[in-house]
């Protein structure tokens, strides 16, 4: 079959994908098409965890549709799983069965479990199997699952919102609302891609936030939100303890017991780590804490102190600016803290970025450079 017909299936089943954002997690975004004779018998994705995968709802679909899927062409965004360390059989037993002819593959599973292993377990039975076809924008799909999988950590994406000229508050600590409605929904939907959003106990303090998704109209489960504070000093009463069934605060190794029963009992999960050298809350420990929690997927949404911890500790995968058509001056509250950098050759420096525009504001996106 051409290259060009590959694609055009593979971007449908890449689409399909995308319906399960905020759903899946830990398990990764997969979208299926079933073709035969030139025409698409069957269509799926992976709607949630402990659902069945994509290639099962794709069979299941033709099913529907009073087709057989024998001797049809399989196109999955993601290598079909064949371990058996998991709840469902792998999906390479039921291609098997289906006498499936040919699968395109989209992304080899990173799953060292599964990587290239799948696609053996297919050929070996007989089938027919192309694999790679947009693979770049295959593995995107699923970048936050991609490093979970080979690391045990989250994938972290750094939020702010700031005015033109880098500022995230006057010198008062007003802040609302510096960008639009669309930006914040926007920022709600990357709530929706994330297992969990983390603030600083600052934010709590001043803003009190609920940190929950509203603005995103397929909103999936909700991210668990997650408090830095070292000396527990977020008020029981705040409104994240009502928005949320859990809450994670995370603080030293020594604190006061009091407060920790308090945050307790008003729904807080409390995580102690270690502290830098700088006496700051150590952040790749956490990360590997949250990673053994099956956080896959983590927003930072600030405030100043935060970010600068969190891209001073290195954890921190991707970057997403958004700047409103505003300018506040020096006074105002740069949105990024004191990182330490006397030279520009000591600055981070971020790749692949890409810019959006809407309206009067932009958005940058990039990946920070290791």
């Amino acid at each position: 079959m051409k290259k060009e017909t590959h694609e055009t299936y593979m971007s449908l089943a890449i689409r399909l994908a995308r319906k399960g954002e905020g759903m899946t997690s830990p398990n990764p975004l997969v979208g299926a098409v079933l073709v035969k004779r030139g025409k698409i018998i069957g269509k799926g994705y992976h709607r949630k965890a402990g659902l069945p995968h994509a290639e099962i709802e794709a069979f299941a679909d033709a099913g529907r549709n009073g087709e057989d899927a024998g001797g049809s062409t399989l196109y999955v965004s993601l290598e079909p799983c064949c371990h058996r360390e998991k709840k469902t059989p792998p999906c390479t037993d039921a291609v098997i069965e289906k006498g499936i002819r040919e699968v395109v593959v989209g992304a080899l599973d990173p799953n060292p479990k599964v990587s290239g292993k799948g696609v053996k377990t297919l050929e070996e039975a007989g089938i027919r199997v192309t694999a790679g076809v947009l693979d770049k924008k295959a593995r995107e799909l699923n970048e936050a699952f991609n490093k979970y999988i080979t690391t045990g950590t989250p994938f972290v994406t750094l939020k702010l919102a700031a005015t033109l000229d880098g500022k995230i508050a006057t010198e008062t600590g007003d802040s609302k609302w510096i960008g639009s409605e669309k930006q914040r929904k926007i920022g709600h939907r990357l709530r929706n891609l994330a297992d969990a959003v983390m603030v600083g106990v600052g934010t709590m303090l001043k803003d009190d936030p609920s940190l929950n998704v509203r603005l995103h109209k397929n909103a999936g489960m909700e991210p668990v939100p997650v408090v830095l504070d070292r000396t527990l000093r977020t008020p029981a009463g705040s409104k994240v303890f009502s928005a949320h069934e859990s809450v994670i605060i995370v603080t030293g190794k020594s604190h006061d017991m009091s407060r920790r029963k308090r945050l307790e009992e008003a729904g807080g999960r409390i995580i102690e780590v270690g502290l830098g050298r700088d006496g700051f809350l150590d952040l790749k420990e956490l990360s590997r804490e949250l990673g053994k929690n099956e956080i896959t997927n983590l927003l930072i949404e600030g405030g100043s102190a935060t970010a600068a911890l969190a891209l001073k500790s290195g954890i921190v995968d991707k970057i997403v600016f958004f700047y409103a058509p505003r300018v506040v001056g020096a006074e105002g509250l740069s949105m990024v803290g004191n990182l330490g950098v006397s030279r520009i050759s000591d600055s981070l420096g971020i790749e692949r970025v890409k810019i959006r525009k809407f309206g009067d504001e932009i958005m940058v996106e990039g990946y920070v450079a290791k």
